[in-house]
């Protein structure tokens, strides 16, 4: 309420029944007299009025400036106790607002700086990039991104999430594929995950995609995916896989007749050899086999990677999948004193895939594990159901992978190093192959420090129905 339509009320309640009583006194005797004074307590209940409402008209309109905007006003702190007290509180609330209002005026000039730079980085990052909130919505992207995924910034910002994946299916070799490799990287929400996608819009195109979640305080606030152009690596590894695919082919035919002919020789006229000559065969028949092993490991590789390898997908128990791993191994290990410890969480884990292949996997995961595992120690082989699926991993106690080895590991012909590589032998391509295997099926691989010392390589697959368990047990036993 305005400090004059008050002051005036105040008034008006004090004047009014003074001059009723005037005016009835006036109207029955001495009319002049009491007519003078019914005014003159009118005049004196003004005054009264305006006096004792000068503190509150005051801190009316000081409360008023505060509302616009204007901190600076101050009041006198003077009058009654009361007047000096609620002077003096509008006077420290000015002052306490106005401290507010110039930290956060500080503080959207942060943001805006901070928002600047964050821009000024994305659109100087030669990677494209989408930033998802916590409901699946883009609220922000690059120019480059735009332009490997075939979109205007302004399309990518203002269409629908739905229409966007929509127009991605239909530029990609696989929609349903590219459906189920999103999904994989919300599904993991807390988990960073990479794929590749394959665009044949106006030409072949081969993206990297990463992504990772975007955490604060809070909790997880979105995801971040970024798309690197990898169409020229692509090609190379392509050109690379047809050359060692077509060298390895030419070098089997030759590599199994002499494989043959030494063996030939050395049963067969070994009698009639001398020392130094049957040493001297059973070398070469001895690296003979290790080329051969190293052949079909290149085919095997080269197979899997362009999609050629066959895969016979069943439903396969991965308790009677681990006995027979470890049943396999058992030899090795024997003759290294390494004791293989298996076990299964649970009865009824069963996944979809190709069961030679996935024991293969283990297989070559059990190897390295003994391999490298000092005389006397275990290596643990184990599975347990996880909310993506079921995870398989073998856990050892040797000297473990050292950290600037573990991005390459699963590269092919990628060793720990020169003296490993004389004491344990192999070709080098058996995690490759694993992890060529793993993808295939859906999942992922990865290695990781065991405790207390050593290293765990796992991979993941995804859970299915235990339905089948029981017919893929039967195989198994």
């Amino acid at each position: 309420m305005r400090p004059d339509r008050l002051s005036c009320r105040v008034t008006l309640a004090l004047v009014a029944p003074a001059t009723l009583v005037g005016l009835a006194a006036g109207w029955t005797r001495q009319p002049l007299l009491m007519t003078g004074a019914a005014v003159a307590l009118a005049l004196a209940g003004v005054w009264v009025v305006r006096v004792a409402s000068r503190p509150l008209v005051a801190a009316t309109a000081a409360a008023e400036q505060l509302a616009t905007g204007n901190f600076t006003v101050a009041l006198p702190v003077t009058g009654s106790c009361e007047e000096r007290a609620l002077a003096d509180a509008l006077n420290r609330l000015g002052a306490a607002t106005a401290r507010r209002d110039e930290q956060l005026v500080g503080a959207l000039e942060d943001a805006a700086t901070q928002r600047d730079r964050f821009y000024s980085i994305i659109e100087a990052s030669s990677d494209g990039l989408l930033l998802y909130d916590r409901d699946r919505r883009l609220v922000a992207t690059n120019l480059r991104c735009g332009e490997l995924l075939g979109f205007s910034v302004n399309e990518l910002l203002t269409s629908h999430v739905t229409a966007l994946q929509e127009a991605m299916e239909q530029r990609c070799d696989q929609p349903e594929l590219y459906r189920e490799r999103l999904e994989q990287h919300f599904a993991r929400s807390d988990q960073p995950h990479q794929d590749h996608l394959v665009l044949r819009d106006r030409r072949r195109r081969v993206l990297r995609r990463y992504s990772r979640p975007v955490i604060n305080q809070r909790g997880i606030q979105g995801r971040v995916f970024t798309y690197t152009d990898v169409t020229a690596e692509s090609d190379l590894d392509r050109m690379k896989s047809e050359f060692v695919s077509t060298a390895s082919h030419e070098l089997r035919t030759p590599l199994t007749s002499v494989h043959g002919a030494l063996q030939l020789a050395l049963s067969g006229s070994a009698a009639h050899l001398a020392e130094e000559d049957r040493e001297l065969l059973e070398i070469s028949l001895a690296n003979t086999e290790r080329l051969v092993r190293l052949v079909n490991d290149l085919l095997d590789l080269s197979k899997i990677e362009s999609g050629r390898m066959p895969f016979v997908v069943q439903p396969v128990a991965i308790n009677a999948l681990i006995e027979e791993a470890a049943r396999g191994m058992q030899g090795l290990a024997a003759t290294r004193d390494t004791r293989i410890v298996a076990s299964a969480g649970a009865a009824n884990l069963v996944v979809s895939g190709d069961r030679d292949h996935l024991l293969r996997v283990i297989t070559n995961l059990l190897s390295n594990a003994v391999k490298y595992s000092p005389p006397g120690t275990e290596v643990r082989l184990g599975a347990r159901p996880t909310s993506e699926g079921i995870e398989i991993s073998v856990e050892d106690q040797g000297p473990g992978v050292p950290i600037d080895h573990v991005d390459r590991l699963f590269r092919p012909f990628s060793r720990v190093g020169a003296q490993e590589r004389q004491t344990t032998g192999g070709t080098g391509l058996g995690l490759a192959i694993s992890r060529a295997i793993v993808e295939q099926h859906g999942g992922r691989i990865w290695v990781e420090r065991a405790v207390p010392h050593g290293c765990r390589f796992a991979f993941l697959l995804p859970a299915l129905t235990p339905a089948g368990a029981p017919a893929e047990a039967g195989r198994a036993a």
